[in-house]
């Protein structure tokens, strides 16, 4: 293999094309003139050409030395650059962070934690993927994602977690409901409506309102149930029942739908942040620093 510049030859070049004089270059560099001389010569060997014309009283790039020095340059530029984007990478301000989420996250705190954390670390890549929260502690446990935002607080077994939000439940009516206009109600006003459910993904939410029901003193007649959250308000739109939401969806207001308060069972619906205990992603930690305090994630809900 042909021998190839140092770094250093690279540096030496650069020097002195631009200050068209090897003493002062020597200073820049604090260096002596004989040994930039040397590497000057060096470099020249490697190249097998004369990379300047040389005088009593100047020293100029040949055609050579031009195209050595642009090259150089280039170098040096991506040189440095891929200087800081390793220390950026072992920093977590650049690399790649996966996020498991659910319908409640998305409609509520994960787009303020988002553009908060994305605004200070625009070079780290987000790769956000839709999962039920009981899919979650999988992807999470076999390495798939890196964090998660699920509903309910579980305790696991090399997991952390953290509570971001409690919600209050609040009711989904058709416009035209008898209940649509009043401001706030009681669960046990919903007793002999139909309801309509999130499918059998929806399971810890539904075992926590059907629960609460019970409690109230009636059992939820289930009518219709969806996957989606567009499709549970599909189905409210259409008359086939009225469902229960956490206040998240006060975020994604629908014609045709009125949101009323369900004031007696207090914020039952937690949602929280869970994550591997010995993760080796760096971006991680940063990430959880924009969620560490709660209170100030929280932007008013509008009415």
């Amino acid at each position: 293999m042909s021998p190839r510049p140092t770094i250093r030859q690279l540096v030496v070049l650069k020097t002195v094309i631009e200050e068209r004089n090897v003493t002062k270059s020597a200073a820049l560099l604090n260096s002596s003139q004989p040994a930039l001389s040397r590497t000057l010569k060096e470099l020249e060997g490697i190249v097998g050409r004369p990379l300047f014309d040389r005088t009593t009283r100047s020293i100029n790039p040949t055609n050579a030395g031009r195209e050595l020095y642009s090259r150089s340059i280039q170098i040096l530029n991506d040189l440095d650059a891929a200087v800081a984007s390793a220390r950026d990478v072992a920093e977590g301000r650049s690399g790649e962070l996966k996020i498991g989420y659910m319908d409640f996250a998305i409609v509520g705190q994960l787009p303020v934690i988002l553009r908060r954390f994305t605004e200070k670390n625009p070079r780290v890549r987000i790769d956000a993927q839709w999962h039920m929260s009981q899919d979650q502690v999988d992807l999470l446990t076999r390495g798939t994602i890196d964090v998660g935002f699920i509903s309910g607080s579980p305790n696991i077994a090399g997991l952390e977690k953290r509570e971001i939000s409690r919600e209050r439940l609040i009711a989904v009516l058709p416009e035209d409901h008898f209940l649509a206009k009043q401001k706030a109600i009681s669960l046990s006003d919903l007793h002999g409506e139909n309801f309509v459910m999130g499918d059998e993904n929806w399971y810890n939410y539904t075992d926590l309102v059907i629960e609460l029901c019970v409690q109230q003193g009636f059992v939820p007649r289930v009518s219709q149930t969806s996957r989606t959250r567009d499709g549970i308000l599909g189905f409210v739109l259409a008359g086939a029942g009225i469902t229960i939401y956490p206040e998240c969806i006060l975020n994604a207001p629908r014609h045709g739908l009125h949101f009323v308060p369900i004031e007696d069972i207090g914020r039952p619906v937690i949602i929280s942040v869970i994550w591997r205990n010995n993760s080796q992603n760096p971006v991680l930690s940063l990430f959880l620093k924009e969620i560490s305090l709660p209170s100030e994630l929280r932007e008013p809900i509008a009415r």
